[in-house]
């Protein structure tokens, strides 16, 4: 917890263990007239209490506990400060039975002592201005809105900034409100005129509490359950890791929106609650702050996103892997023909956005029929990754080399400036292999192909780059000579 957090509890603690005694105090001679009074409707008050209902579903879903409907009951049936602690003692049962932290406890019992202490200072001020129920209503609106406002406020504090979502709660406590008073106002009448009776309204209070608890729970987890399985097939559906962490995130940032989600690359720190997502290098956690109710289903939405994205990671990896399988050739290791076919239509497209070149040289090596005849498929192999290595090798990173079948490769030069510069590039590269190959009787037949000018598609582009090959080779055989210039295309 931020120290400015920490400070306000500390505030709120002491007002509320002073509002606490002075409630005592003023209450002492009401609780010996009448205890009775005091102990059934403290009891139906708490009864209440242990009631949430849920009304909508998902993220349009209002919650509410009842609490303004117990607050105008104290009110309407005991004096304001027996009222107060009436409140605060119901509210601290509720509070210790919560699955949530010391911290967390703290702070839920000492906001409801002080704003039950607000709603009898709100009944009191208004006493002989007011009818009793009017009194009441007043005061159970002013104590959810006190207790609303001591959420905002410490949770502000912690993350430095105003909460998320401040506007839409003002008006989910305005529906929660008035719906609880109202209820209050329609059930007061029955306690006030016989307040000792209302014990004969606890069984029936009961059997809410227990049938509005399983159904909060049970509408919960079905939610959860549905937010769960939408969050999980979105993420199976991406196939790229940087896409499935960002998914994690958004809805995991979205399933629990007052809890700092984050990844990180350590485990969750004290103040924090999480899970694994890849071999104990990243972590999706959530920090663990003051809220008005505990939220137990906190760990189990983090353990479900985690357990997809980590289903989901793997899929990822695996796809990776066999597309790159598809894309690159077995032999060599290089790109296949698909790669390259894939490589050319997106540098195509680039070459036409910049009005720029780039290059595609066609290479088959001569005599390599010969050296699989003489010395064997092995040695074939081993010559063409050999050759694959040197190319390679001899290329600028952001240039491309890729086998198509057999003998014949390809090199895709990026940002060719013209058409004499790609041909000095194909010349030395020819030079730089024949050194090799020579002592092996091999040469090399180079077509050069300039894009989009001699092709604006792949198969345009690689025809030219071919029938440029072709026609190198054509003129070497001829020649007899061990090299040539490569031949290109005319503009």
């Amino acid at each position: 917890m931020h120290g400015r957090s920490r400070g306000f509890l500390v505030v709120l603690t002491l007002l509320g263990l002073a509002s606490v005694g002075v409630e005592l105090t003023r209450s002492a001679p009401a609780l010996a007239q009448a205890p009775g009074t005091w102990a059934v409707t403290t009891a139906v008050v708490a009864l209440l209490l242990f009631s949430p209902v849920t009304v909508g579903r998902r993220d349009r879903a209002t919650h509410m506990t009842f609490g303004e409907t117990a607050a105008v009951l104290a009110y309407a049936v005991l004096a304001p400060a027996a009222a107060a602690l009436s409140l605060g003692a119901a509210a601290l049962v509720l509070v210790l039975s919560l699955r949530t932290s010391a911290v967390n406890r703290l702070f839920n019992a000492t906001s409801t002592l002080t704003a039950a202490a607000a709603g009898a200072l709100t009944v009191a001020a208004l006493s002989g201005h007011a009818p009793r129920l009017g009194a009441a209503a007043a005061a159970a609106v002013v104590f959810g809105t006190v207790s609303h406002l001591q959420v905002v406020t410490v949770l502000s504090l912690t993350r430095g900034r105003l909460i998320a979502g401040f506007t839409s709660g003002l008006r989910q406590l305005a529906v929660v409100e008035t719906a609880g008073v109202v209820l209050g106002l329609l059930l007061a009448p029955l306690l006030v005129r016989d307040p000792a009776g209302a014990w004969r309204l606890l069984p029936l209070l009961a059997v809410l509490a227990v049938l509005s608890r399983r159904y909060t729970r049970l509408a919960t987890e079905r939610d959860l359950l549905d937010a769960l399985a939408e969050a999980t097939a979105e993420l199976h559906a991406t196939l790229h890791p940087d896409r499935v962490l960002d998914a994690l995130h958004a809805h995991a940032t979205r399933l629990l929106p007052r809890s700092e989600v984050a990844l990180q690359p350590g485990p969750p720190q004290p103040h924090q609650v999480g899970d694994v997502v890849a071999d104990d290098t990243l972590w999706l956690v959530a920090r663990t702050g003051v809220a008005q109710v505990g939220v137990p289903a906190e760990q189990r939405v983090l353990h479900g996103l985690t357990a997809a994205a980590r289903r989901a990671l793997d899929n990822a990896r695996l796809h990776r892997q066999v597309e790159e399988q598809a894309l690159t050739d077995a032999l060599t290791g290089v790109p296949n023909r698909a790669a390259l076919v894939r490589h050319l239509t997106r540098e195509l497209a680039r070459a036409h956005r910049h009005g720029s070149s780039i290059g595609l040289l066609f290479l088959d090596l001569d005599g390599f029929k010969r050296v699989n005849d003489v010395h064997g498929h092995e040695a074939g192999d081993a010559l063409l990754c050999d050759v694959a290595a040197q190319l390679r090798g001899a290329v600028r990173t952001e240039d491309l080399v890729a086998r198509l079948a057999g003998d014949e490769f390809c090199v895709v030069l990026d940002g060719m400036a013209d058409r004499a510069q790609a041909s000095g590039v194909a010349e030395d590269l020819r030079s730089r292999l024949e050194r090799g190959l020579g002592a092996r009787g091999v040469g090399v037949s180079l077509g050069l192909a300039l894009g989009p000018g001699d092709g604006d598609d792949p198969a345009a582009l690689l025809r030219a780059a071919d029938e440029a090959m072709y026609a190198d080779k054509t003129a070497r055989a001829r020649t007899g000579a061990s090299s040539a210039r490569p031949a290109a295309v005319d503009d």
